[in-house]
């Protein structure tokens, strides 16, 4: 299995994300949905290990967010 990268799983949950807004839920429950897809994806204990070892997660996460669905960031 090719190790899971910060980068892969932020592009992952960014498509969910959007979807999920797309949907109507707001970005708490859009957010929560979408790392339990990618927990179900890759596995809990890779996707905690990424998110572990990452720096500037936040601002990583919120960048992979507003490129991919701006209209919901902005809100």
């Amino acid at each position: 299995m090719i190790e899971l990268t910060l980068l892969t799983l932020l592009n992952y949950v960014g498509n969910n994300f959007c979807e999920y807004r797309d949907l109507g839920h707001d970005n708490y429950k859009s957010l929560l949905l979408s790392y339990s897809d990618a927990s179900h994806k890759f596995g809990p204990l890779e996707v905690k290990k990424v998110i572990e070892k990452s720096e500037n997660f936040k601002v990583a996460a919120v960048a992979v967010a507003a490129v991919k669905c701006p209209n919901h960031i902005v809100q």
